[in-house]
């Protein structure tokens, strides 16, 4: 939640999918000593599946070991201290302190102990840190293999710090959403689609955003879509490229793939969630 509006997109394409129960999310995690990347996670939870009882079932995970991170990135701090009546916080969230968040390792560990053998898919789009911890629980390589059906890595992670150690050990399939799916999402495109809300957190990161005109990279996004939706025909798989433990392959798509590709993205991220209804921003 630093590098780009990316990977905001891709959380609102996962929470929409989550609303349209096309997945249930188990876990989210931040790879940074950050509570303001960890409280924007949680607000996002909160206004995609709103304050009701059971609705905050999401643990967030928050990386506690190395600097905490003291600048805000604009996207984020826009989101966080918009005030709405009276000065209160515009959009709920419930993390304000540490004791607030999680062991990213432990909710990561958690989540996958909960699911069925290969039911799992879990989705990187930023520094690999929390998922080298899980490998190096005395359980982590087995409920990554058998709990795991494929480990989905958008295009930011792969450049990131530790990702060829990942790579290496990894124990089951990767697929990786890199810069050959030359996918972007339009700057109108995400005005347009987000607009159900008068208020819209991803809008307010949008705008505040580095090159906010130009749109987005969807490659984060096409991750999630293939971790929900790997047999919609969003895409192909290119050949495996061996590694250490397994094989890595990459999504590809022509133009005609590309184009429903995002199509899908904007049904889906522009549509109100079923538990919300249409707009207020809290």
């Amino acid at each position: 939640m630093e590098d780009g509006i990316e990977q905001v997109l891709a959380l609102a394409l996962l929470l929409a999918c989550d609303s349209r129960r096309e997945a249930r999310l188990g876990s989210l995690s931040v790879s940074r000593n950050s509570l303001q990347a960890a409280g924007f996670c949680d607000l996002m939870v909160r206004f995609y599946r709103g304050d009701g009882a059971g609705g905050l079932s999401v643990p967030i995970g928050m990386l506690d070991d190395g600097p905490v991170v003291e600048v805000v990135p604009p996207m984020i701090a826009s989101v966080l201290d918009r005030r709405g009546r009276g000065g209160a916080p515009l959009y709920s969230r419930g993390i304000e302190g540490f004791n607030d968040t999680a062991d990213p390792v432990a909710v990561v560990r958690n989540a996958l102990t909960a699911q069925p053998d290969q039911n799992a898919v879990v989705v990187l789009a930023g520094p690999p840190d929390n998922l080298l911890g899980l490998l190096s629980l005395p359980d982590g390589d087995r409920l990554a293999r058998d709990k795991a059906r494929a480990l989905v890595v958008a295009s930011p992670a792969e450049r990131a710090s530790g990702f060829a150690e990942l790579r290496d050990a990894w124990p089951g399939p990767l697929v990786l959403a890199g810069d050959e799916l030359d996918l972007r999402y339009s700057g109108a495109a995400i005005e347009e689609d987000f607009a159900w809300a008068g208020n819209h957190p991803v809008i307010d990161a949008y705008r505040s955003a580095p090159a906010a005109a130009d749109g987005a990279s969807a490659h984060a996004m096409a991750a999630v879509l293939y971790a929900v939706r790997s047999d919609g025909g969003y895409s192909d798989l290119s050949g495996g490229e061996a590694g250490v433990r397994g094989t890595a392959r990459r999504l590809t798509a022509d133009a005609l793939k590309r184009g429903r590709a995002v199509r899908a993205i904007r049904e889906r991220v522009g549509a109100p969630p079923p538990a919300r209804g249409r707009g207020r921003g809290r």
